[in-house]
Formats: structure tokens, sequence, C-alpha cells
């Protein structure tokens, strides 16, 4: 379905931008092919104007979907409005932007403002990491439920209008194809891998030091102070080293996910092995043989200096593996640091935007999007994976499965009622074997793993899932045409023969 967008003339360059991006990606997820102008266009099937006093005192056009003229320019600096409550047509969320009477709200205004993170630039409060202060943020400040994504419900606000005055449309989004169902992406980073008896049982006693402190309570300390005893003796199972078993157990119940490897240790937040560890660069080649894929963990201080995420891409690259997205470590990033290294490390993705400590839509997206860049004021020429769920994000005062069970399935299930997906879900290797995290937490992976079956889930890799979605991103015009990759574009299925064959030999 042809949709345009027409630009009032009067509209200050930077908000065209925004508002244009807003629309395209809306297209994007829904599935239609988007027109952009400041003049009517023909033979299209459907109209977004932006109302103004001729066409509030007249009768609406056929086949068009008038807007509040609500969005304002501001500087990045600025919060951004405190949000309204909105219901209407069985639709209730909040608004940035307050319509008058029974008019329609902007609906790219909302959605821009949430998927660009606009408001997260205004937010000077930091924890110890550098990451924004939760109770800083817009949903902080306003204690706004982030388990439900605002940004897809104004998608859904915005195809309601279109569906009112064209009742052919389809209701919902419509999936790339090749994509059957509601796409999730399980993602593993490694932050620890084995060096030396000492340096496992050192990990394991100051994690039982934690867990009595701050974490799930005795239980588990004593578990791993009974793990770090029993390795001092001489045991040969590192219950922290699961990334063989993980990958083992996901290819056995058929499907494979997204392993982010570390490149250095250059900061005492960083991981304790580089690339040059014995045995990293094997483990890599070794899980790509089993259709698993290699993404970059960019370093604490990655961002730090300029190229430095895309030096550390070159290292990898160097070791003849292709690493076409990354996560940050300790999700340490500004935006304003992470889009231009993304895109001059030559990556396709990114899965950083989430939260550690919570479960929810930081962007309020359910869905991937390139990230808005306001220093170019264009999209990015990468694609963002929605970080929705993090295991020690997965909080159960009785410590029982159940409730984190349902914590993340109910994060799930909002994304899955509102779009085909995208969004990422994060366990690391040492989470699962009681050296870490509660051993209810690894349990709670293999549950959602197997409710995907009978939920119309489907997971799969970061880059098969860009296989996949990349080009719908292209046709709406918010990516070019050529991937800005530092390779020519390996296949997940290519890069694991290739990696078998090397194992192999």
């Amino acid at each position: 379905m042809l949709v345009h967008f027409e630009v009032p003339a009067d509209l200050q360059p930077e908000v065209e931008a925004r508002l244009s991006y807003a629309f395209r990606l809306f297209c994007a997820i829904y599935g239609h092919t988007p027109s952009v102008g400041t003049k009517p266009a023909q033979h299209c099937d459907v109209t977004i104007r932006y109302l103004n006093e001729s066409a509030r005192n007249s009768t609406a056009d056929a086949e068009t979907v008038w807007l509040c003229r609500g969005y304002r320019g501001r500087d990045r600096r600025q919060p951004a409005p405190a949000p309204l409550r909105f219901q209407r047509q069985g639709l209730s969320t909040v608004l940035h932007y307050e319509p008058q009477g029974d008019e329609s709200p902007d609906w790219l205004g909302e959605i821009f403002e949430w998927v660009s993170c606009a408001d997260e630039y205004s937010v000077s409060e930091r924890d110890r990491i550098g990451r924004p202060l939760y109770r800083a943020t817009y949903a902080g400040r306003h204690s706004l439920d982030m388990r439900v994504p605002y940004a897809a419900l104004a998608m859904r606000g915005l195809q309601q209008e279109i569906c009112r005055v064209l009742p052919r449309a389809s209701a919902n989004p419509q999936a790339p194809e090749g994509v059957k169902g509601h796409v999730v992406i399980p993602t593993h980073d490694v932050d620890y891998f084995p060096l030396s008896r000492v340096h496992t049982v050192n990990r394991l006693a100051r994690n039982a030091v934690i867990s009595c402190l701050i974490g799930d309570g005795p239980m588990l300390a004593l578990r791993q102070a009974g793990h770090a005893i029993r390795v001092a003796l001489g045991a040969k199972d590192d219950p922290l080293d699961q990334i063989n078993a993980l990958a083992a157990e996901e290819q056995n119940q058929g499907f494979s996910a997204s392993y982010y490897f570390l490149v250095r240790n250059a900061h005492r937040l960083d991981a304790r092995y580089s690339l040059e560890t014995p045995g990293v660069v094997e483990s890599m080649r070794w899980l790509l043989a089993r259709g698993m894929e290699i993404g970059l963990h960019g370093s604490f201080t990655s961002l730090d200096a300029l190229g430095g995420l895309e030096d550390e891409a070159d290292a990898i690259q160097r070791r003849g593996i292709s690493p076409q997205g990354s996560r940050q470590h300790w999700l340490h990033f500004t935006l304003e640091r992470l889009i231009p290294a993304i895109e001059s490390a030559g990556l396709q993705y990114d899965a950083s935007i989430g939260w550690s400590t919570r479960v929810g839509f930081r962007a309020g997206a359910c869905f991937a999007f390139p990230p808005y860049d306001f220093a170019k004021e264009r999209p990015a020429n990468f694609l963002e994976l929605p970080l929705i769920v993090m295991d020690q994000a997965l909080h159960a005062p009785d410590g029982g499965e159940e409730q984190r069970f349902q914590e993340a399935a109910q994060v799930l299930a909002a994304s899955r009622e509102l779009g085909w997906g995208g969004v990422t879900l994060l366990w690391h290797p040492a989470a699962f074997g009681s050296g870490w995290l509660a051993p209810e937490i690894g349990k709670v992976f293999w549950r959602l793993a197997a409710d995907r079956l009978c939920r119309n889930d489907q997971w799969m890799p970061s880059l098969h899932f860009l296989e996949l979605a990349r080009e719908r991103f292209v046709q709406a015009g918010l990516l070019s045409n050529t991937a800005q990759t530092r390779v020519i574009e390996m296949s997940l299925q290519e890069a694991s023969h290739q990696a078998a064959a090397e194992v192999t030999a």
C-alpha cells in the first residue's frame, strides 16, 4: 500500500527530517510503501497530513489521515514534555503532545520521541558505570511502565487512523518475506573465559561474597563457595565456563544464537581475557561451525577514542572472522558516541539499547530500527536490535523461577502482540551452572526457548534476522542500498561452513 506523507511547507528542515524518519520507520514496520513530499501525491492509497486552520474548518478529504501538529523541535539537552494519559478506540497509552478535542494525536511526533531516545540526551545523572540513572530518565521521572512498547502503540494508533479511512487496510504490521511469526534473537555476551584454576576459584569466591551481600541470598552463596572449593581441590568442571554446553543445547533444541566476544582487557571493568588468550579464537570458530554467530562485545573504553570500536572489530577480522554487529560491555555508552562508532566500524547492527537492571523497552520499540543521528539529522546506517530482557534484570525476592519466567514472558508477549519482532534477549554463558546467578535464571531461558514452539516465535541469530529484514528498511528509505560493511557480506551458513572446515583442519 502506497502511503504519502505531505510535509507542511513551513516545517523547519530538522523537524521535517525527524518526522519523515518516523514516517518511514512506521512504513518499514507495517509494510507500506512510503512517499514523502510537500505536494499531494498521485495514485497513493492514503495521505497523511497535518491539520491547519483551513483544514479544521472544512470537511476532511477522503482517504486522508489528519494529525494534530504537536511535535516541536528543541535543543537535545532540553527534556521531553511530561506524558499525558490517552485512551481512545481501545488504545491506551501516554502522549508527549496533547491533541485538541477529537483530533488525532501527532503519532509521527510520538514515534520519533520514543525511538530517537531524545529525552536521554538531557539526562546528566549517571551511575558508577556511566550509564543514565534510571530515576533520571523519562521513564523514571514519570514512573512509566516500560514493559509497554510505547513507540509500537503510537504506530498502532496511526494504523488505526489509516484503517478508519481505508477499511481494506490490514490492522497489523506486515512482516518481511521469510519472517514467519515473531522474531526473538537470543544473544550471549562472553564476559567470562577460563584462564586458570586460580582465576576460577577467585571469581567463584568473589561471586559468593556478592551473592551473600546483595544477590540471591545465602543458599546461592553457599553453592558458589562449594564450587570454589571443588575447583581448588582439582575438579575439572568449571561452573562458569558454559559456552560449549550452552551452544550444544541450543543446537539440540533447533535454534542458533549470537555470541559477543571482547577483544581487549584495557580497563578494570573489562573481562580478564583478550583475543590473545589461548583458546578464545578457537572457541569462536567452534561456535561458528555449529551455526552460531560471532559478534563484537565493545570493551569498556571502546568508545573513548576515535576509531576504538573499529580497531576492535579489525582485530577479530584479522583472525578471519567477520563480526557484523556488536553490543557494548556493561551497556556503557552514550548515543552521541555509539552511533558514529558503529558506522565508522562498518557494522550492520548494534544491540546495546536496553537496561541491565530491569526488563522492558528502553526506546519504546519492540522492533528493529536505525537510530536517529541528531548530529547529522538523519537515520544511522545500521539497525538497532532492542535489548528487552537481560538475565540479571530478572528480579524475584523469593528466588522463584516462576516469577522470573513471567517477568520475561510478559515483555515478549507485549512485543508479539504489536509486531513481528527483532528484539534481543541476553543470557551470559556464565548465567548457567549457578556459578554466578541463581540456577532458576538459566532455567527461565530454556523455558522461554521451549515456549517459542507454541507462541509462534522464531529464534535466530542477529545476522540471520538482518538477512531477512534489512531490505525492508532499505525500501523505506532508511538504510542505504549498500551496507557499510568492512568485508563482503557473508551469510551465517557460509560462515558456518568455513569455520567447520578450519576446525576440522
